[in-house]
């Protein structure tokens, strides 16, 4: 049943046109090509058999190529046998069907131009270079790491500023002592900025330089609060990996947009109906 299924989904493969080339996978080295089978003289190559695999829908791609390529170079000589016979038959001559190898054509010839321009310009350096222009042009945020340890009273808290000042550890006394779930992980509240804590919070976290302590414990509706900052920085896009792929589409985007509108602005384009009159906007 399952090789009925994939055999159906190929040949839904061999009767719809190739994917876009902006998103297919770079084939292997034209020096590892080799020759898999031959139909009346006729080569079909293992860049073949590795074109029309990636053509496949995504749940067949799971099954590995190798599993899968008998039944695919079977399927490459079932296209080369009824494509000659087609041939044979006069089928090129044909209006219709010349009318649809001129579409495919123009689609593959479209997607590998727009590919070509699209990858020579948005290249790994200027997505990096655009990412630090935009941290250099852009807002800036200012965040605090802290750890901190949330206590019932304010005398509890002062007993821990003590133990603190004579040299405890800080995570040690977090994960000892207290009441808040962050206590686990030693306190550590992670880089936030001043709007996602409580305003007392924030107020004592920002006064404080990396490695500084509050002296005085620190109140809020959750109890009381021995705050300690570990770091402090100035940050604007976010890391490069999270803000590469937004970048590098933006960047697509715009160059697929400027060179449609080019062009298109040195083409000579007339829209008219079939019987020659301008088309009516659609309702």
């Amino acid at each position: 049943m399952k090789r009925a299924i994939i055999a159906c989904a190929m040949l839904a493969v061999s009767v719809t046109l190739p994917g876009s080339v902006l998103a297919q996978k770079k084939m292997s080295p034209a020096a590892q090509d080799l020759v898999v089978a031959t139909v009346n003289g006729k080569p079909i190559m293992n860049s073949d058999v590795q074109e029309f695999y990636k053509r496949l829908p995504p749940q067949y791609q799971q099954v590995p190529l190798e599993q899968l390529q008998p039944q695919l170079v079977q399927r490459l000589i079932d296209q080369k046998v009824v494509a000659d016979a087609a041939r044979k038959a006069g089928f090129l001559k044909r209006p219709d069907i010349q009318r649809r190898i001129a579409s495919v054509t123009e689609s593959i010839l479209n997607d590998i131009y727009m590919s070509e321009r699209v990858n020579s310009v948005v290249t790994e350096q200027r997505v990096r270079d655009t990412y630090q222009k935009s941290i250099a042009l852009g807002p800036k945020k200012e965040e605090v790491r802290a750890r901190h340890i949330l206590l019932k009273t304010k005398a509890e808290a002062m007993a821990v500023i003590g133990e603190l000042k004579g040299g405890a550890d800080f995570a040690g006394l977090a994960k000892s002592k207290s009441t808040g779930p962050s206590g686990r992980s030693g306190g550590d509240l992670g880089y936030f900025e001043f709007k996602q804590m409580v305003p007392p919070f924030s107020q004592a976290a920002f006064a404080l330089k990396p490695g500084d302590i509050t002296n005085e414990p620190v109140q809020t509706q959750f109890g009381w609060h021995v705050i300690k900052v570990e770091d402090r920085r100035v940050s604007g896009a976010g890391n490069y990996e999270e803000a590469a792929g937004k970048i590098r589409q933006e960047m697509s985007d715009k160059v697929f947009q400027e060179t449609i509108g080019g062009l298109r602005a040195k083409a000579k384009v007339s829209i008219t109906s079939a019987g020659g009159s301008k088309i009516k906007r659609l309702q």
